[in-house]
């Protein structure tokens, strides 16, 4: 059961980070589907599988959720136990900057690069829609500091980095939450009230992923892993649909769920992530933690995440070679050529994220050891 949920949580984290990775790379190589001159079966089926990216950020902030659940939740009593708040706080900080670090001096040597040499065809100056490049100090400061997009602007290219820092101050809220005593009604309010809505949807997605740490130590029952997995696909293709039709429903119902599906598919990958967690009776939960948080901290766990905040501008320096040195295209019909050219550059930029994730040093998982006779 316990191997079971951990491959189910490493195959979801890869599937996040190449689905981002297709959904960003496909907007630079290709025109918007509604540009499309011959929508084809195919054409069709290939705009549905990209357009996943915010999907594929719901189940990354499901699963990192659950990361920080196992990392709260030290004993099965109290959530998080009291003792265990600091060094909580500490380990998973250090799996977030060991992340955040690399992907500011990768994104900083690519920006640097990519502007000064690739940008014949306006690659970082051009497309203020999709990419505002920003490499002053002060960006970087405040990345450094997980101030970005409130502050500061996200630092480069890598607009990723401001989903790293929704994970941040969404665990800090959380840790504030608990310890806050009398005063969290109060602390809560302001939380609702002061922040911004991106933030406050993103958090609750992150936050139902630290529930299903809570609902399946506290109880034996789970849901079927296949109705888990209905409601998942019911909800990418209502996520799509809507997404691509405002009018599905009646309005304003209808703008907003085109905006927000990306909420119920979280909430679906919650019940199918919820059906898969290991029998509290059957398996220790420290086993659990031990074997979760150790496949985070794996190199292909870490290769994942990398990949998952760090593709950005890899993809954009990849793609100002290939339009500068073999004269292709930005933005073109699809053509079986295109596909090829869109194919190889998701490849090379998924290896190359992957190979700088896979050399990250053990980090949070490190911190759990097992004992004898633990049983995993």
């Amino acid at each position: 059961m316990c191997d079971r949920f951990v491959t189910f949580l490493l195959i979801a984290r890869w599937a996040s980070a190449i689905m981002a990775l297709l959904y960003h790379i496909r907007f630079l190589v290709f025109v918007d589907y509604g540009d499309v001159h011959d929508k084809t079966g195919l054409a069709k089926a290939f705009y549905f599988l990209t357009g996943l990216g915010h999907e594929a950020f719901a189940v990354f902030f499901v699963v990192d959720g659950i990361l920080a659940g196992l990392v709260l939740r030290a004993h099965r009593s109290g959530f998080p136990a009291e003792g265990v708040v600091r060094g909580a706080v500490t380990r998973y900080a250090v799996a977030l900057y060991r992340i955040l670090l690399p992907a500011l001096a990768l994104g900083a040597a690519c920006d640097v690069a990519g502007s000064s040499w690739f940008d014949a065809t306006g690659l970082y100056t051009n497309f203020p829609a999709f990419s505002t490049l920003t490499l002053s100090h002060a960006a970087l400061l405040g990345n450094a500091l997980m101030l970005q997009p409130v502050l500061v602007p996200t630092f480069g290219s890598n607009g990723m980095l401001y989903l790293l820092s929704w994970l941040f101050w969404s665990f800090v809220l959380l840790v504030l939450l608990r310890i806050s005593g009398i005063a969290r009604p109060l602390l809560l309010t302001a939380i609702v009230v002061v922040l911004p809505w991106e933030f406050l949807a993103w958090a609750a997605t992150w936050v139902a992923g630290v529930a299903v740490v809570a609902l399946g130590t506290v109880s034996r029952w789970r849901p079927a892993p296949a109705l888990g997995a209905a409601l998942l696909v019911a909800a990418l293709l209502l996520s799509r649909l809507a997404g691509a039709d405002t009018g599905l429903v009646p309005q304003p119902v209808g703008t907003w769920l085109a905006g927000s599906t990306y909420l119920l598919v979280g909430l679906a990958f919650v019940v199918l992530a919820w059906s898969l967690y290991p029998d509290p009776g059957g398996t220790s939960h420290e086993g659990v933690r031990a074997a979760v948080l150790g496949m985070a901290d794996s190199p292909s766990g870490q290769a994942a995440a990398f990949s998952f905040f760090g593709h950005f501008p890899v993809m954009m320096l990849l793609t100002g070679i290939g339009a500068t040195l073999l004269d292709a295209p930005l933005m073109q019909q699809p053509t079986p050529f295109a596909g090829a050219a869109f194919a190889s550059l998701a490849v090379l930029c998924l290896g190359i994220t992957a190979l700088v994730g896979r050399t990250i040093a053990p980090g949070v998982g490190s911190t759990v050891r097992r004992r004898p006779g633990m049983s995993v």
